[in-house]
């Protein structure tokens, strides 16, 4: 895993407010894909810039899991890839929603406890994590 043998570098910031709702849309599938009930937040990280290109290398390295949103009438949701990793000494998945406000430098992770809580971070605290390898094999939809 070249690409992801380094760990990378941000820092950690407030999102927009909407996380935790898009968690809680999306958690039946993430129960269901990664046998996770996660917090209903994200804990957001801005990577440093010139960090961008070998985060997108490594993640397409590893291969993301899709997570389907559910059916919901007048929404207009997109499916949703997943990644693991660690922050810290935390286990998480980096999601990265089809559709989002964020640019490329922004990884959005989830977690089945409160990683901002558990690591004791506040925005612009600086943060390292790691892009894992999947430990199986791959967990897919049934």
């Amino acid at each position: 895993m070249g690409f992801c043998a380094e760990p990378f570098k941000g820092t950690v910031f407030s999102g927009i407010g909407e996380g935790g709702f898009y968690v809680s849309i999306y958690s039946k599938g993430f129960r269901h894909t990664l046998g996770i009930t996660p917090y209903p937040g994200t804990l957001n990280v801005r990577v440093d810039g010139s960090q961008v290109d070998r985060l997108k290398k490594c993640l397409n390295e590893v291969g993301g899991v899709r997570v389907d949103p559910p059916p919901l009438p007048d929404a207009k949701l997109a499916p949703v890839l997943v990644y693991p990793a660690r922050i810290g000494h935390v286990d998480a998945f980096i999601v990265k929603p089809q559709i989002t406000v964020y640019k490329d430098d922004v990884v959005e992770f989830i977690s089945e406890v409160y990683i901002r809580g558990a690591l004791k971070l506040q925005d612009g605290d600086k943060v390292e994590f790691e892009v894992l390898p999947w430990r199986e094999e791959r967990p897919r939809k049934l």
